[in-house]
């Protein structure tokens, strides 16, 4: 049976891989105006679990979570044990502005992620994939202020879409300096496309040429971090977490392809063509967590995020971009884990609260974000968890031109624990 086991977590692992490597880049993974500038939205980080409680990650050492967030969080495992860890993500957008309200929903492949350990207790390990920044929106609008254009060319739309999006490849390594203290590396490469469209259609003239815009951006860069975390213990089953890690500003290169066309009802002209080679800053990020603990039991924690995205710029082009932080609560409950009777009693129950700030600026103001997460940690005897998060929340506000975006986004992975290197004496 354990054969069996393994085999099944080989070809599940194999198969979200291959779901990860065949992604459509150009197709939308969200569908959100708050991804029209800089790399568009930028997501929030953490595996399912993490998720179910606002995405609480720095702080946390768990044998049963991932977290990648934090390199020195690697080595949390057992001595024995690997752990895969896989899931998608679906996202409802509901879009309300003074004009108009619009809906979308999205499903896509979330996350691989693979955590052991290397040579005991010290060492640990963990790598994977999962997204990075994704861009998605359908704005259309009509010319309404010069009347002079209007009066010679008439009906006059304005078209702008995006679509694709940057993944992350990880890897992550820790060791424990001292019995408390855990420091870890850890580097990413990015990569992927972010394309914006941007058309100007006059539809009752025949003297003026419709005009459509390309602009797409090839990013593949590597990155590096670094991470801490210290442990207190009070008692045999009571202890407190605090961690760190820390990403650098980082250099990442990409290639822009640029072209704009003409057309008429009888041709269509390439007006203008280049490819560039450049840089854009990824800037310094910080995030600070604590946790209390009581083991198979309960948990609290906090945290604290931080980025400045103000002096990015794109394609040798400011955007509309600022400082963006994150403050998140959130926690755990589990009944008793070892009920041999009441399965209800072994789930694990989490919840937390997000506070945001997101680097979008929006006619001078920045864009506040604000969530509230719950999530399921359903105990599978003999193989692992499967893990559910929903996370309801609501970005912008009607009020200075902006969009009020209400989202409900719903994640659901599976976590695999698999001994391998016990000798057994009987098969």
């Amino acid at each position: 049976m354990r054969v069996w086991n393994r085999v099944f977590v080989l070809v599940g692992a194999v198969v979200m891989a291959g779901l990860a490597s065949g992604q459509d880049n150009s197709s939308m993974n969200t569908y959100t105006p708050y991804s029209l500038y800089g790399l568009g939205d930028v997501q929030q980080q953490g595996l399912t679990a993490s998720r179910g409680m606002a995405g609480l990650t720095t702080g946390i050492r768990d044998t049963r979570q991932i977290d990648y967030v934090n390199p020195a969080a690697a080595n949390a495992r057992d001595s024995l044990t690997f752990v895969f860890d896989f899931g998608g993500e679906m996202k409802n957008f509901y879009l309300k502005s003074f004009s108009s309200k619009s809906s979308s929903n999205s499903a896509n492949f979330h996350h691989l992620v693979i955590a052991f350990p290397m040579g005991g207790t010290k060492f640990g390990m963990n790598f994977g994939i999962t997204p990075y920044s994704n861009v998605g929106y359908e704005i259309e609008d009509r010319e309404r202020h010069n009347d002079t254009l209007i009066n010679q060319a008439g009906d006059i739309r304005y078209r702008y879409k995006g679509e694709d999006g940057l993944n992350q490849v990880f890897l992550n390594v820790a060791y424990n300096l001292f019995p408390q203290l855990s420091l870890g590396l850890g580097a990413k490469y990015y990569f992927g496309s972010l394309s914006r469209y941007r058309n100007e259609e006059f539809n009752s003239s025949a003297y003026y040429y419709n005009t459509y815009t390309n602009n797409t951006l090839y990013v593949g860069d590597v990155a590096f971090l670094m991470g801490a975390q210290y442990e207190q213990r009070f008692s045999a089953n009571k202890r407190l977490t605090a961690g760190l890690s820390w990403q650098p500003s980082t250099n990442i290169s990409c290639r822009e392809s640029f072209i704009s066309q003409t057309s008429s009802t009888y041709y269509t002209d390439t007006a203008d063509f280049f490819e560039n080679r450049s840089t854009f800053k990824i800037p310094m990020q910080l995030n600070v967590g604590v946790s209390f603990v009581k083991t198979d039991s309960w948990l609290i924690g906090a945290e604290f995020n931080y980025q400045d995205w103000s002096k990015t710029v794109i394609a040798g082009q400011a955007n509309e971009m600022g400082r963006s932080y994150d403050v998140r609560l959130g926690g755990y409950y589990i009944p008793n884990r070892y009920d041999v009777r009441y399965f209800s009693k072994r789930i694990t129950y989490r919840a937390g609260l997000r506070y945001s700030q997101s680097p979008m600026v929006y006619n001078g103001r920045n864009v506040k974000d604000m969530a509230a997460s719950v999530g399921l940690g359903m105990p599978m005897r003999g193989m692992g968890d499967l893990n559910f998060a929903l996370e309801v929340g609501q970005r912008g506000s009607i009020s200075n031109g902006m969009i009020k975006e209400t989202y409900v986004n719903l994640m659901l992975s599976l976590t695999l624990f698999e001994a391998w290197f016990v000798k057994y004496r009987y098969e």
